[in-house]
């Protein structure tokens, strides 16, 4: 699993806007386990194939209807996931956690409505970044740094793809 989450944390890193069928199939994946876990699948297996069933589910909708499902598993699954991430400590003792996912999903759906580029980029770093942090267990301030660091060279390498692909695009002007 260690180098499962490697390989995809650095993927979403470094290319999650071109891989949106990716981005999209981790984040359900990620979606699948925690659910798994949340609706008391005890036995590991079972867990794992919920989570994977979830995962190619999303990737396969992505490349079928691809705006909708980018929207819908990057910007709601993916953020609705990170919120999760986020305030964990908090999910644990609170019945209520659910919204925690909710507002989470909603916001990040906006946002992909929104700005399509720069929030595929930012949550797929995000996730990235999460998936890469989440294999190493050193102190505290050093997982921080390695996730700012992860986060901040994925946004400006697809920032620097994206912005290469749109030069691409533009056509020099005849006199």
């Amino acid at each position: 699993m260690i180098v499962l989450n490697l390989l995809f944390g650095f993927l979403l890193v470094f290319a999650g806007r071109n891989l949106f069928w990716l981005c999209v199939g981790t984040a359900g994946f990620l979606v699948g386990a925690q659910c798994a876990t949340a609706l008391g699948f005890s036995s590991d297996w079972m867990a794992l194939l919920m989570a994977i069933v979830l995962g190619v589910l999303g990737a396969l909708l992505s490349i079928t209807f691809e705006w909708f499902t980018v929207v819908f598993g990057v910007g709601f699954l993916g953020e609705g996931y990170l919120l999760m991430s986020i305030f964990s400590s908090t999910i644990q003792q609170d019945p209520y956690s659910w919204l925690i996912f909710v507002v989470g999903g909603i916001v990040g759906m906006c946002l992909m409505i929104i700005i399509f580029d720069w929030t595929l980029i930012i949550i797929s770093s995000l996730l990235g970044a999460t998936l890469i942090v989440n294999v190493f267990h050193g102190t505290e301030g050093t997982r921080e740094g390695l996730f700012i660091g992860c986060l901040l060279t994925g946004m400006v390498v697809q920032y620097w793809a994206l912005k290469g692909i749109r030069d691409q695009n533009v056509k020099p002007s005849v006199h």
